[in-house]
């Protein structure tokens, strides 16, 4: 059969090949045959590539369009599924409204993206939704067939976010991103290297059920964000909005992680490996073209750059023209380019391809309206969000304690996911050592730590209430005009009724542990409680403190505050798997006198330390006089000049079982 030419593709089958293939981060050689297979079988295959359309879509997108701009110009029709059952299951604590919003707005997004990476008018793109078949009588059976075959196990096998998540939900996706496989049909799956788990299973269990025909799949590399991490919608700090100006897309390149001794977990690098130089190979590649119907045909390089090359970097009075990515790590690894040198030529290009997604989403008003029902927080200063609505302990039995709590140097305000999620998963990601000696922890990202604790474990108790501690002794930020976010605490256990609470979840950020920020805090929680509502507080009589037994800076600064020690609660918790994600147990044996133990060898047992601090330890004590009066000292003194409190300066009687505790708790 005669072939016929393709509208700005290429009909050559090793060009065509080479084109759905270079670039991906893992081709299996079953599926690199199979693509062989079906080119010579079809004149035009297609592919479909799923995004749930969740958290505002950044420059992580780029990354698939690359592949998909090669796949139309290698004439693969190109199907994109909006996988918006997947985005409800996934991120449940949204509504079924908010996530069809949120699809309309990824199809605006991602044709502009297309527009922008291809050159080409978005009609040479497909759009699917994923409810328009998941509905069906067919789909819904053969669900049902996949959760007759499928254990927890395998249904968490997939990814950390599935192996660690406490809701059903999410362990539906598996099922259903390989049923979008068996109904979308296509030849090829386009995915990222995190979906290969969701492969293997589809792979797994679809013949199960009837259906037998294997789709290849190709996955692109992951793009690390701008602080080292996994490039996330969820923290601002690692990526770039794909509609943020032009100044903040420079000012964020300028700021991010540029080691010039590796080019190991360099976001720089990864941007030009990844995005920028197979964009201008592309770009030369149509521009060299007799045909070529794509718009956008400037690569990133100078007028005078020799041919072939794909990428022009300005040093001064110096233009470097480089014809791979290759090169230009070996310049910069070898101290040719700086990196305030290769900073620069990553933000001019980056800029100049977000250009005309800027101008698409200026120019259509239907994109900016259905901008403010799918990201609200995005249209408003989140300065002036109103925590009281939006905070995670909003069911708190106590409701007029939902407020902020503060002094001179630290401020405690009810914590909200939307301000402090980020600021909070970025300053403990590097070291999990803060949840050795707790119940959770430690979470891979901040959809994780807002899935399996703030939604699973904080927002249904009606006696926790969770804090955001702020330091007031540091610059103000995004998400704070008083200061920096510098860790957690929480009142758990709560009763009104028994007027009792107790002291948890201390969690103080490692850049200011050993400072003034626990104590601090902690007095707040201990002021709050134990004065009497006359004085503005809850009028309790006891505060607990509870910590592991091997938690020993833990235990010394609840002994330094003043509490007493109650005891020791044997074999009071159990960390299910504990010895795998870094828990420190007490220390016995799960075998005794040989009998076995029913606890797993990853199991870990725990001792808790009781300690209590009650109302008669806070007044006969005169811990309230000894803290209202260490506040009037703090005042006398700058921060950076501060000295010691002792006994005699603040005219304390020996005798007070608190005094050494607060001397602690505000000292300068």
């Amino acid at each position: 059969m005669a072939e016929t030419k393709l509208p700005g593709s290429t009909n050559n089958q090793d060009r065509r090949l080479d084109l759905i293939l270079r670039g991906l981060e893992r081709v299996d050689t079953a599926d690199a045959e199979l693509i062989k297979d079906v080119l010579h079988e079809k004149m035009r295959p297609d592919i479909f590539w799923g995004v749930a359309p969740t958290g505002r879509p950044h420059i992580g997108y780029l990354v698939p369009f690359v592949k998909i701009a090669e796949l139309v110009e290698a004439g693969v029709e190109v199907k994109i599924l909006l996988a918006d059952l997947y985005a409800f299951l996934v991120n449940y604590r949204h509504s079924r409204f908010l996530v069809a919003s949120r699809r309309e707005y990824y199809k605006f997004a991602l044709i502009a993206v297309f527009e922008a990476v291809a050159g080409l008018p978005a009609s040479n793109i497909e759009f699917h939704q994923e409810t328009s078949f998941s509905a069906s009588p067919d789909f819904i059976n053969d669900a049902y067939e996949l959760l007759s075959y499928t254990s927890l196990g395998e249904a968490r096998s997939p990814n950390e976010e599935l192996a660690t998540t406490t809701m059903l939900s999410p362990l539906m996706v598996p099922i259903i991103q390989a049923l979008d496989e068996r109904y979308m049909d296509c030849d090829f799956q386009l995915g990222g290297l995190d979906q290969a788990g969701y492969y293997v299973y589809g792979d797994k269990y679809l013949p199960k059920i009837g259906h037998k025909k294997r789709h290849a799949h190709i996955m692109n590399k992951m793009l690390p964000g701008l602080t080292g991490s996994k490039m996330s919608a969820s923290n601002p700090e690692s990526k770039i909005d794909l509609l943020d100006p032009p100044e903040i897309v420079y000012q964020k390149i300028m700021e991010a992680r540029c080691d010039s001794s590796t080019a190991n977990d360099n976001p720089i690098l990864a941007l030009l490996k990844i995005i920028l130089v197979p964009i201008s190979r592309l770009r030369l590649e149509q521009s060299a073209r007799v045909g070529s119907s794509a718009k956008t045909t400037t690569p990133f390089v100078e007028l005078d750059a020799p041919e072939g090359c794909v990428f022009s970097i300005i040093s001064g009075r110096e233009s470097y023209h480089y014809k791979s990515y290759e090169a230009i790590e070996r310049d910069f690894l070898a101290g040719k380019l700086s990196s305030d040198t290769l900073k620069t030529a990553v933000a001019d290009a980056m800029n100049h391809i977000l250009a005309p997604i800027r101008k698409s989403y200026e120019n259509n008003s239907q994109w900016q309206e259905v901008l403010k029902t799918s990201y609200p927080e995005s249209e408003r200063d989140v300065l002036n969000m109103s925590p009281g609505t939006q905070n995670a302990s909003e069911k708190f039995c106590i409701p007029t304690v939902l407020r902020e709590v503060s002094n001179e140097r630290v401020k405690l305000i009810p914590f909200n996911s939307a301000l402090h999620t980020a600021d909070f998963i970025k300053g403990v990601q590097n070291y999990p050592e803060v949840w050795t000696h707790g119940p959770v922890g430690p979470f891979e990202s901040a959809e994780s730590f807002d899935t399996n604790f703030i939604d699973t474990i904080v927002r249904p108790k009606t006696d926790m209430l969770l804090y955001a501690v702020i330091d007031k002794c540091k610059p103000p930020t995004l998400a704070d005009k008083e200061g920096a976010l510098a860790g957690l605490i929480a009142y758990l256990g709560t009763s009104p009724t028994n007027l009792c609470t107790e002291i948890g979840f201390v969690v103080t950020l490692p850049q200011f542990q050993r400072t003034h920020v626990t104590s601090n805090a902690v007095g707040l929680l201990l002021k709050l409680a134990l004065d009497s509502p006359k004085e503005g507080g809850l009028g309790f009589r006891r505060v607990q403190w509870m910590t592991s037994s091997v938690n020993h800076p833990s235990i010394k600064t609840a002994e330094k505050m003043g509490f007493t020690k109650e005891g020791v609660i044997r074999w009071d918790r159990l960390y299910p798997g504990g010895a795998n994600t870094g828990k420190e147990s007490n220390g016995k044996p799960l075998y005794v006198d040989g009998k076995v133990s029913h606890m797993k060898g990853s199991d870990l047992g725990r001792d808790s330390v009781m300690f209590s601090m009650c109302w008669d330890d806070w007044y006969l004590g005169e811990g309230s006089r000894f803290y209202d009066r260490a506040l009037q000292k703090i005042q006398q003194y700058r921060i950076n000049e501060a000295k010691e409190a002792t006994d005699s300066d603040l005219d304390i009687p020996a005798s007070a079982s608190v005094v050494n505790a607060y001397q602690l708790v505000m000292r300068l």
